[in-house]
């Protein structure tokens, strides 16, 4: 299962990250500060699984899963 990681601070990043590679089956294929650089990502790769932080400044998490044209499992 492929996944990305959308979190603006870093220390929940990396978290996630350790979490995820203790994981079998589980790939993080990307690791994002902000939600435009993941959005930009998606436009070219698809994954499985988003961990998605809904508060971070600007462009909050419930704002970038209205701009998904296909949503993926999200946690």
């Amino acid at each position: 299962m492929t996944c990305i990681i959308v979190d603006d601070e870093n220390v929940s990043r990396e978290i996630l990250n350790f979490l995820c590679e203790k994981e079998p089956g589980v790939e993080v294929v990307g690791n994002f500060s902000n939600a435009m650089d993941a959005f930009r990502f998606l436009n070219k790769e698809d994954v499985d699984l988003i961990f998605l932080d809904v508060h971070m400044p600007g462009f909050t998490g419930f704002d970038f899963i209205q701009t998904l044209k296909t949503l993926p499992m999200s946690s």
